[in-house]
């Protein structure tokens, strides 16, 4: 057991880890709330775009993956604000789009190999220049909540009444837009382009079938995840499940073991 923590790539995913389980479930309840989870999947799918175009391009995987998702999250914003597209229907049109040139550019790359580590997340992927790049982004994204955090509730309870108190909201959400791909950004190459959703929605999910205020919530979703993604760590490195796909199956289970809970109580 002591020898796992000896090497590189297990102190890499438990940094990481430890930088973006916390903040995915964050930003989740934020996207139920707005009833906008959907979007979470759409920049994953982006996101398998970018990583495919690293592989195609041989570029810096996660800095194309944080400019393309900033991009998308911005047009959606825009599109859908300004009533040009549905919101489902910019987010499907990115998503499909995404998935349609990912296998393009991995089927010219000829490395059809790395697909499992884009898809479901992998201890090796990480790098160390990632590590700094995902500390610089899970920073901002801290900054954020911690300064807009209210504000993002007043948008999510009643745009209307948030908008009569004064805030901007054009601006409010732009600003969200971009933080959460930030966030997915710097968690996809550990979770997996498919699986991220995952570790964003199931902890506030599983939160709320047992508690009954939003900071309770807040709290024990946060802990599901962090929980969830270490031991997610030691069941990828001992069995050779992606990463991703360890910690999805840990938050699964923890999602039904809330909801039994929330039947006997």
């Amino acid at each position: 057991m002591i020898e796992i923590f000896e090497l590189n790539i297990i102190k890499r995913a438990f940094i990481v880890v430890s930088l973006i389980a916390p903040l995915a479930p964050l930003f989740g309840i934020f996207l139920i709330l707005r009833r906008y989870a959907f979007f979470a999947d759409t920049l994953a799918h982006v996101g398998f775009l970018a990583l495919a175009l690293s592989v195609f391009f041989g570029l810096n995987s996660l800095l194309l993956l944080i400019v393309l998702s900033i991009i998308v999250s911005l047009s959606v914003e825009q599109l859908r604000s300004k009533g040009k597209l549905p919101a489902e229907g910019s987010l499907s049109f990115f998503l499909y789009s995404g998935v349609a040139l990912s296998v393009l550019f991995i089927t010219f790359s000829g490395k059809t190999g790395s697909v499992m580590s884009i898809l479901f997340g992998s201890l090796s992927t990480v790098t160390k220049e990632d590590v700094y790049l995902i500390l610089i982004g899970a920073i901002f994204c801290f900054v954020f909540l911690i300064k807009y955090h209210k504000k993002m509730l007043n948008l999510c309870i009643d745009e209307e009444l948030a908008h009569s108190s004064g805030i901007n909201l054009s601006n409010l959400k732009v600003i969200f837009a971009l933080t959460v791909a930030v966030s997915i950004s710097i968690s996809i190459k550990t979770m997996g382009a498919l699986l991220i959703g995952s570790l964003m929605i199931i902890p506030p999910l599983s939160a709320m079938q047992i508690t009954k205020s939003l900071r309770t919530t807040t709290i024990l979703s946060v802990i599901y995840s962090i929980l969830s993604s270490y031991a997610g760590i030691f069941l990828s490195y001992y069995s050779g499940i992606p990463l991703g796909a360890s910690i999805s199956v840990i938050l699964i289970g923890v999602f039904i073991f809330s909801f039994i809970l929330k039947l006997f109580r």
